[in-house]
């Protein structure tokens, strides 16, 4: 097990160190807001909805259908469309579509008190190209790779709802044809926070550090992110008249 970690991360983090030398980094400061449901209306089956809005920089609002491998395997894999909104560029006044295709797949599973969940996600970037603040009817288009891990620790002895520490990483890789040497590191997403939980419902306040890499080469720039999450659970499955 020990062996298996290392082996993951450390290409991870050599990536981001190779990437980071030489760099230059203009840092900002954002707000990002997210609401998140799961409708479960099967015991295998849920559909999935989320929006995300950072002011001034971009909405995406995404849907998409949940299969469930079961209690035992704490595993699910999602199919679903995004539509993403890009904020122009200062002095610009056109906003940039992005149709946006996607799958993830994901792995809960819990170690001593602390609960530990992994998300693998693709995504299809169909952006549309703006020429001199015009909007043409074409699409750039690549592929993006995501992992996120994230790490959560539950207070004891909690009577109603349930408070918790948080942590992730979420790394994240571009590909395709128009991305340099074909295959490029986009962001890098590390985030500390708390929640609670209660009932259907959880409220999540976090702090995220997000570097993004720019067009240029070592150019990078580094968001700091108060991140206010909403996720909201609903069972849509009929219950039994026994019940």
């Amino acid at each position: 097990m020990k062996f298996l970690r290392i082996s993951i991360y450390l290409p991870l983090f050599l990536a981001i160190t190779a990437s980071f030398s030489q760099n230059k980094i203009t840092e900002n400061q954002q707000l990002w807001l997210g609401y998140i449901t799961e409708s479960k209306f099967s015991e295998s089956f849920s559909w999935w909805n989320d929006t995300h809005w950072v002011p001034e920089s971009f909405l995406i609002v995404r849907t998409g259908l949940t299969y469930h491998f079961g209690e035992k395997y704490k595993m699910t894999s999602t199919l679903g469309y995004g539509h993403t909104w890009i904020y122009p560029p200062e002095g610009s006044s056109t906003f940039r579509p992005e149709h946006r295709p996607w799958g993830q797949t994901t792995l809960s599973h819990q170690f001593n008190s602390i609960r530990f969940f992994h998300r693998l996600r693709y995504e299809a970037r169909f952006r549309g190209l703006i020429v001199d603040d015009y909007l043409q009817n074409e699409f750039n288009f690549n592929y993006r790779f995501r992992y996120l891990l994230q790490a959560r620790y539950y207070f004891k002895n909690q009577e109603k709802g349930k408070f918790y520490l948080m942590a992730s990483d979420e790394i994240l890789f571009n590909a395709g044809q128009e991305i340099k040497d074909n295959f490029r590191l986009d962001q890098n997403r590390i985030s500390l926070g708390i929640g609670y939980q209660i009932k259907k419902m959880t409220f999540q306040i976090a702090y995220m550090n997000q570097l993004v890499e720019s067009n240029t080469n070592f150019t990078f720039r580094m968001n700091h992110n108060l991140q206010i999450l909403v996720f909201h659970n609903f069972d849509l499955r009929k219950k039994s008249s026994s019940d």
